[in-house]
């Protein structure tokens, strides 16, 4: 009979041990239901989070990326502009060189004829003044 109780005892030992460990690893295996519930949240607003700055950043991107187009437009439109305008002036100033250069020549050219009229006429007026005994003593005597 004591073997038959030692036995019964190991018996009982065993399923108590049993059942211990099965609670054991029902909780372990509900603790890791729980932990994957969490990880699979997790990876899941990581992953919202992640696509949502990628597309803000790309959306930022594209929005940098219009503007530097718009401003490049409108400096090939301004430069596009100017251009005829700045041939026009150059071809303006050009004309006005050309001009001024034909005026000056013919002021230049009055004015020699100027100076040369003048020249004759002084000349012919003082070889009047002096009279032939000035012009034998080189003007020192007579007036």
């Amino acid at each position: 009979m004591t073997e038959k109780k030692n036995a019964h005892t190991s018996v009982r030992s065993a399923n108590a041990h049993a059942k211990a460990t099965t609670t054991k690893a029902k909780e372990t295996t509900a603790r890791a239901k729980d932990t994957a519930g969490e990880a699979e949240t997790t990876a899941k607003t990581a992953a919202a989070s992640a696509a949502t700055t990628a597309a803000h950043t790309a959306h930022v991107a594209a929005d940098k990326a219009h503007a530097a187009a718009e401003k490049a437009v409108a400096t090939g439109r301004t430069v596009a502009a100017e251009a005829p305008k700045k041939a026009a002036a150059a071809a303006g100033s050009a004309w006005m060189a050309l001009k001024a250069r034909k005026v000056q020549a013919a002021v230049a050219g009055a004015g020699a004829a100027a100076a040369g009229a003048a020249a004759v006429v002084l000349r012919r007026r003082a070889a009047r003044r002096r009279r032939p005994l000035a012009r034998l003593t080189g003007g020192r005597l007579g007036v």
